[in-house]
């Protein structure tokens, strides 16, 4: 809904679901993620329109993240009454899963947004780097618990924020004092000001060192599709939407943090080579 409506200036939440072409209103039947779909045949009952297959992959990657949270960030609290064990969610851990399903929503919102129209539209980033000191501070209150701790957080997410969107707004600004065109949007500095919020200034740079190198394979693979092609026609100015590499980025820190610079992590403890 979010992908189809926003571009056109929609509301998400009237009119209720219709088909794009012949407006025709969508049965609870035909609402269905992913089934649906199936069972029309990715065409409209009314005017067999094509829907499109970009619906279920969105629904299915979605349903995936969704349970992967739940396998990362379900309770571990164990409480086992005669022979049935059941588990007891806690504050933090509840904060955790639906904290990061929320965020996941974003990130694969945004990604799609931006591979398909180059858009990382401010009603999804400003909401969700609010979203993101909340987090950070409910975290930290239940973690510890204590003002002065509580206060420093505070400092050390503004602090991310500032400098993860400053990155790319320095890099912005260099590219045009060399060539005097926009070489990024101003929507990636404020996904990098989220990821700062969500993440930390150490998980946004990280999600930025993997955007940029997984940006560099994907252009040397275009280009040389390119070159087999013979075509050469401004290779400079092939665009690619770093928002998308970033929430990529973005997903793999959520699940597995500090793989990338796990191998310092474990020098610094003394466990590495």
């Amino acid at each position: 809904m979010v992908l189809a409506r926003f571009p056109e200036d929609e509301s998400i939440l009237h009119p209720r679901s219709h088909c794009r072409r012949c407006d025709h209103v969508l049965g609870w039947w035909e609402n269905l993620p992913v089934l649906s779909w199936i069972l029309l045949r990715g065409r409209c009952r009314q005017c067999r329109a094509w829907i499109g297959v970009r619906y279920p992959l969105i629904e299915l990657a979605m349903g995936f993240l969704w349970t992967a949270c739940w396998l990362r960030f379900s309770p571990p609290e164990i409480a086992e009454i005669g022979d049935i064990r059941i588990h007891l969610p806690t504050a933090y851990s509840v904060t955790q899963l639906v904290g990061n399903a929320v965020l996941c929503w974003l990130l694969l919102a945004l990604a799609a947004l931006d591979a398909e129209y180059f858009w990382l539209p401010d009603v999804l980033t400003f909401p969700g780097i609010a979203l993101g000191i909340l987090f950070t501070l409910v975290q930290t209150k239940l973690q510890l618990g204590e003002p002065a701790t509580l206060l420093e957080s505070a400092e050390k997410c503004g602090l991310a924020i500032v400098a993860a969107a400053g990155l790319i707004l320095i890099i912005r600004l260099a590219y045009w004092l060399v060539r005097r065109v926009e070489g990024m949007g101003l929507g990636d500095a404020k996904l990098m000001a989220m990821l700062g919020a969500w993440l930390g200034l150490r998980g946004a740079l990280e999600c930025f060192a993997i955007a940029i190198f997984g940006a560099c394979v994907a252009a040397f693979l275009w280009l040389g599709i390119l070159a087999i092609r013979r075509n050469t026609a401004d290779w400079g100015k092939m665009p690619l939407p770093l928002g998308t590499f970033l929430c990529a980025a973005a997903i793999s820190e959520i699940f597995y943090p500090y793989w990338l610079t796990a191998p310092m992590h474990l020098e610094y403890l003394g466990l590495g080579r």
